[in-house]
């Protein structure tokens, strides 16, 4: 009995990747254009920014606005902490304003969502599809125009000038983030529940432990970009929490009302330390934010 040995043909080695045609190169060479010109302009004002940060008023003024500055004062970043002021609210007090605005909207405007999105989703009501035609009815009506009868809702609930203002307005539990939500809940089976019911745990428990860590990476990705959303946010502050203004507010407010007067090498420099949580936690988390989120699931 013979035995032999079992051969695969070999592939060939010449052959030859197929490269991009003509018109793959060009269409390649006018995105890569449109985007470096873009690109350009969107860092070139950041990069002149921080260069006049370190000039004088004088020279900022009556120098050329494009040369580097004859002498680099940076001086001007610690005189922001005492001169970008609004009222009596000091620069570290706008700062801690900042912080806790943009914490609790942040981690509410992430996490109400979650709520709606897997009730809607996973449990059968009688206004179940009553309330999902409303919320999606609503977010087609413009809202252009409302801010009148908004700011009188927010005075007749006594949440104007009113801390609570931040809480109350981000228990909103519809809107974008609840479709995101709705979907992702809809395609994670109803196994894991069970699995879990079967051993004793209850509808919270289900939420928080079970359903709710699938969703940890939508979660991460709608905080880190509402965080930097509500950092930069102003007008709302302007509106409705005027005794308490933001990092964002009070850099408004001083641009705003000092337009001859306005130290602008000392503005700049309070913008761009104003920049620098947004710039970190972006460059930090730039990989989460751009990455697809992978969705897991049962295997048979």
């Amino acid at each position: 009995m013979k035995t032999g040995v079992l051969t695969y043909p070999k592939l060939s080695e010449k052959k030859k990747k197929r490269g991009r045609s003509g018109l793959e190169r060009v269409v390649f060479t006018i995105v890569f254009v449109v985007f470096a010109i873009q690109s350009i302009t969107l860092i070139f004002p950041l990069l002149w920014m921080i260069m006049s940060s370190f000039k004088g008023l004088l020279e900022y003024s009556a120098g050329n606005a494009m040369a580097f500055p004859k002498k680099w004062l940076f001086g001007n970043y610690a005189q922001a902490f005492t001169t970008l002021n609004v009222g009596n609210t000091t620069f570290f007090g706008m700062i801690f304003n900042s912080l806790w605005y943009t914490g609790i909207t942040t981690v509410l405007g992430a996490f109400v969502p979650a709520v709606t999105g897997y009730v809607m989703s996973k449990y059968n009501f009688k206004a179940k599809k009553f309330m999902f035609t409303v919320a999606i009815t609503c977010m087609t009506i413009p809202i252009v125009g409302s801010t009148a009868s908004h700011m009188k809702i927010v005075s007749a609930l006594g949440l104007y000038k009113n801390p609570l203002y931040a809480v109350v307005t981000s228990l909103g539990g519809f809107g974008g983030n609840f479709l995101v939500y709705y979907g992702f809940f809809k395609s994670v089976s109803w196994a894991y529940a069970e699995a879990a019911q079967i051993d004793g745990a209850g509808p919270f428990t289900v939420f928080f432990r079970i359903m709710l860590p699938h969703a940890v990476p939508i979660l991460t990705t709608y905080m880190i970009t509402g965080a930097i959303g509500h950092w930069n946010e102003y007008q709302s502050i302007i509106l409705y929490l005027p005794n308490y203004p933001t990092l964002a507010m009070g850099l408004f407010e001083y641009q705003s009302n000092a337009i001859r007067l306005a130290n602008y090498p000392v503005y700049f420099a309070g913008l761009i330390i104003s920049m620098i949580p947004t710039l970190l936690l972006f460059g930090l988390f730039s990989n989460k934010i751009m990455t697809s989120l992978s969705l897991g699931g049962l295997k048979g």
